[in-house]
C-alpha cells in the first residue's frame, strides 16, 4: 500500500513538473500563442505559480522565476510526503 501511495504521488508531481516545464517553454517559444492546448497548460500552472509570483512580485524585472521555485516546491513536498509515509 505504501509503495502504491509513493508511485501516485511520484508520478503526480512528475506530471505537474512535466506541465511547468511546458508553460516554460511555450512562454519562450510562442509567448502570445492562444489556443486549446495553451489555455489548458496555464490553466493548470497559473495556481501552482501564483503563490510564488505574489511572494516575489516581478515588478521591474523580465525574469519570472516562479516556475523554478515552485519546481522545488513540489520537490519538498514529495520528500516531505515521502518521509510521512515511511
Amino acid at each position: 500500500m505504501r509503495l502504491l501511495l509513493m508511485n501516485i504521488v511520484h508520478y503526480i508531481v512528475y506530471i505537474l513538473q512535466i506541465i511547468i516545464l511546458l508553460r516554460v517553454l511555450i512562454s519562450w517559444l510562442a509567448p502570445y500563442t492562444r489556443n486549446d492546448f495553451t489555455e489548458i497548460i496555464y490553466s493548470i500552472t497559473e495556481p501552482l505559480l501564483q503563490p510564488f509570483r505574489m511572494i516575489l512580485p516581478l515588478g521591474y524585472s523580465r525574469i519570472d522565476i516562479s516556475p523554478i521555485l515552485a519546481y522545488i516546491a513540489l520537490n519538498l513536498i514529495k520528500k516531505l510526503i515521502f518521509f510521512l509515509i515511511f
